[in-house]
């Protein structure tokens, strides 16, 4: 009777997989000038909130990407003698509150390893902009969120797909510019080494050359890196469901899959 119950469980949740398998699939963007939606590679359409996207689009499936804006990371010095992912978890939370105060005690963080190099992504919520803000809106709707990522995340990835040289090379950089806020990736192999943002006072190609030039180590890179976004003289990031989406860790909320 228990196999019976089993088997039973797993056929209904591979019948959930496949109906969701077969929705439409949306991108929305969420960054400084409020949410965004992308679909069919049109001009992006404003929304007020993701309750009225949501309404809009009943039982669709939707990734949504988060601007650097709220977006906060730490890369953890090599040396730092951290035994596992909690302790590397806990040292993260200590940096955000001494960074921006008591509110980032209760962000939710992304922690990942990419060998000896380990990373954490805090977002910061606001209203409407919380995990559990965006359950409740896309459970109400029968909405089903595939992911909720960093956008420098979706950059990584369309980057990796379109150049696979510079995505293996030794070392190398990325940056995602959001009108004046430039996320800047270092790249070793095409792993995350660190994560620097900077706001740009001017936002004129001078100074977004200038400040470039300061990111990249004084060594150089191995391979010339790449500027996307939007904002200054930068290739185009498009928001496409298609494409994969970079490394696996770096988010806060993901869809269970049957394996």
């Amino acid at each position: 009777m228990q196999t019976d119950s089993v088997f039973s469980r797993f056929i209904q949740k591979l019948k959930a997989w496949q109906v969701a398998r077969s929705l439409p699939v949306a991108s929305l963007y969420w960054g400084e000038s409020g949410l965004w939606s992308y679909e069919n590679a049109r001009a992006g359409q404003r929304w007020p909130d993701f309750e009225q996207w949501c309404a809009a689009h009943p039982r669709q499936q939707v990734r949504i990407w988060v601007g650097g804006a709220w977006v906060h990371n730490v890369s953890v010095p090599a040396d730092m003698p951290l035994a596992d992912t909690q302790a590397v978890r806990a040292y993260a939370r200590l940096q955000f509150v001494h960074y921006f105060g008591a509110a980032a005690q209760a962000w939710p963080l992304a922690v990942w390893s990419q060998g000896t190099q380990r990373n954490a992504v805090a977002l910061q919520e606001q209203a409407g902009l919380s995990l559990n803000a965006l359950t409740s809106a896309a459970l109400t709707h029968g909405v089903r969120i595939l992911s909720v990522r960093p956008a420098w995340s979706h950059a990584l990835a369309q980057a990796a797909a379109t150049d696979s040289v510079w995505a293996q090379a030794e070392s190398s950089g990325l940056g995602l510019l959001e009108g004046r806020m430039l996320s800047w990736l270092s790249l070793a192999r095409g792993k995350v080494v660190d994560v620097q943002q900077r706001y740009l006072d001017q936002g004129d190609a001078p100074e977004l050359q200038s400040l470039l030039q300061r990111l990249q180590p004084a060594s150089g890179n191995s391979h010339a890196p790449k500027l996307m976004g939007w904002g200054g003289d930068t290739t185009a990031l498009t928001l496409d469901a298609s494409i994969a989406e970079g490394p696996q860790s770096a988010h806060w909320l993901a869809a269970g899959t049957v394996n």
